[in-house]
């Protein structure tokens, strides 16, 4: 194949490169370059192009906030290349351009839906297609504004799309489905993954009705199917941005306004409102949002989607997933009581009004010792509310919809915890990711984590975990497995890293708790 492997997709040929024993095509355009004028507009199918086209750098990362001080850089998901508007790319690892048919893997990014790329190189792909076998595809979607502009209340909105972050991951999956099988991968065999926002996506791209068969695996880790703007919380998003912007939502061409302003005006304006919207604690206001086209409900609500099978699904979670948002925020890791119960009140819905107390009251009984009977701080008990209410009890109730439609489910969660800061990082949001990639003795995580190497033996078994369940829809390794089915209100969850094998997916306390109205925003 030499150093330069080429392959001929329907859009043109491509050359790409050798990375970790496999070959590796970057930067693959899988739409048409947007341009300002494509702002807020669905995707469209990429041009053709004459000869071969380089495949060796990854394209620029969607628009999003500056990268991080120099100190930091190594933890940035922004690749050296930039951010551009023309985003639109996806990345292939295969182990060879032949027949293979084997399985492909799609990676959908994390970060809020404002954040990240497909090319961060933690989610190099390439040790996964090499150790299983599988082709795996990472790629770039529209985020912030950009993403999910609600603009059905413009006068010129009839020349924008919805949800068009979302049309973006389609119109990827689409490319998969028509080219993957000249990388040697099976485009009736593909399996969705994603982590956080990801996962999000995933599960909504599932009960969306314009989602038809591109994939029916999926694996969500860390997001499930709750979060949905509802269209009056979109267009006071959108009504938000237009006012810091100057932009009069009442005119008669708003969004040609808002298409001729440069999109770092734009980024600006949408980190105020990312600051300062009036949303209920917690919730993103640059998520997707209900349009009534490519969502018709929340998507744990419609699962699985009108005459859709339900899909064979391994989701989970991790054991500390809020100690990410306060590992440096010394103020809500130190609350005090009255703090606590004021930020418990606001979560539920009435500001400490008194009819909140006292779900408050039986909260706070749920949450202040740990399943081992040690007592927490107020700022561990917000950590373990914010973890069962964003992350734990959503993948719950999804997992409960998949089972009850008949879909082979498999829940799990992630134990594993750095040997520094074990009780102030734990097993937080994102810890799973260098073991789910390979990608423990890379510098950042070998310096981050200092994984030893029974830590490598836990990313082997986690990888093998995936790569089993991508080929087979079952994630068990070996007959006579402790990891059992998930069932519908009592379900189990198989454990990585943790001292237990099985765990309940969320204690029955709790989950009657959740499921009693107190869903997440």
């Amino acid at each position: 194949m030499g150093m330069h492997p080429k392959v001929e997709t329907r859009s043109g040929g491509l050359r790409g490169t050798q990375e970790r024993g496999v070959l590796a095509f970057r930067g693959i355009p899988y739409a048409a370059p947007l341009g300002s004028s494509g702002r807020f507009r669905a995707p469209e199918e990429v041009k053709p192009w004459v000869g071969v086209r380089d495949a060796i750098r990854s394209g620029p990362a969607a628009v999003q906030p500056a990268r991080l001080p120099s100190s930091l850089r190594r933890l940035s998901a922004v690749p050296p290349i930039g951010v551009s508007e023309d985003c639109l790319h996806l990345n292939v690892w295969t182990p060879g351009l032949d027949s293979g048919a084997r399985p492909v893997m799609v990676w959908l990014h994390g970060g809020g839906f404002t954040r990240g790329s497909g090319s961060w190189y933690l989610y190099s792909g390439a040790r996964l297609a090499a150790r299983g076998d599988v082709v795996v595809v990472s790629l770039n979607y529209r985020l912030g504004a950009f993403g999910a502009l609600v603009t059905d209340e413009m006068a010129d909105g009839d020349s924008a799309d919805s949800n068009v972050g979302m049309r973006d991951q389609v119109a990827a999956l689409r490319w998969v489905a028509d080219n993957i099988a000249d990388f040697g991968g099976d485009p009736s065999q593909v399996t969705a993954f994603g982590q956080s926002a990801g996962a999000m996506s995933v599960a909504s791209l599932l009960a969306s009705p314009l989602m038809d068969g591109l994939f029916s695996r999926a694996i969500l880790q860390s997001g499930a199917g709750s979060n949905l703007l509802r269209p009056a919380q979109g267009r006071d998003v959108a009504r938000a941005l237009c006012t810091r912007l100057g932009v009069d939502i009442e005119s008669a061409h708003p969004l040609a306004d808002l298409r001729a302003r440069e999109a770092s005006e734009i980024l600006e304006a949408q980190l105020a409102v990312s600051a300062h919207h009036h949303l209920p604690l917690g919730a993103m206001a640059w998520q997707p949002s209900l349009d009534g086209d490519f969502f018709t409900g929340s998507p744990v609500e419609v699962w699985p989607g009108a005459g859709k099978a339900a899909p064979e699904l391994m989701i989970g979670t991790n054991l500390d997933e809020w100690n990410m948002f306060t590992a440096l925020d010394t103020k809500r890791r130190n609350l005090d009581e009255a703090t606590l119960r004021d930020y418990l009140g606001r979560t539920l819905g009435s500001d400490g009004e008194s009819e909140t107390q006292g779900p408050v009251d039986e909260i706070l009984s749920l949450y202040t010792r740990t399943p081992a009977g040690l007592v927490r701080t107020p700022g561990q008990i917000w950590s373990a509310v914010q973890s069962d209410r964003v992350f734990t009890f959503p993948a719950v109730a999804l997992a409960d919809r998949n089972a009850e439609h008949g879909g082979r489910t498999w829940f799990y969660r992630f134990d594993w915890k750095p040997r520094w800061g074990r009780e102030r990082i734990g097993a937080c949001h994102s810890m799973e990711l260098p073991f789910v990639f390979g990608s423990l003795r890379d510098p950042m995580p070998r310096w981050l984590l200092r994984a030893r190497a029974e830590d490598q033996r836990l990313s082997d078994r986690v990888q093998d975990a995936w790569l089993h369940f991508a080929k087979s829809g079952d994630p068990r390794l070996e007959a006579g497995s402790s990891w059992p089915l998930y069932q519908s209100g009592n379900g189990k969850a198989h454990v990585f890293g943790g001292d237990k094998a099985e765990v309940e997916a969320l204690a029955e306390g709790e989950r009657r708790f959740w499921s009693g109205g107190k869903n997440p925003a």
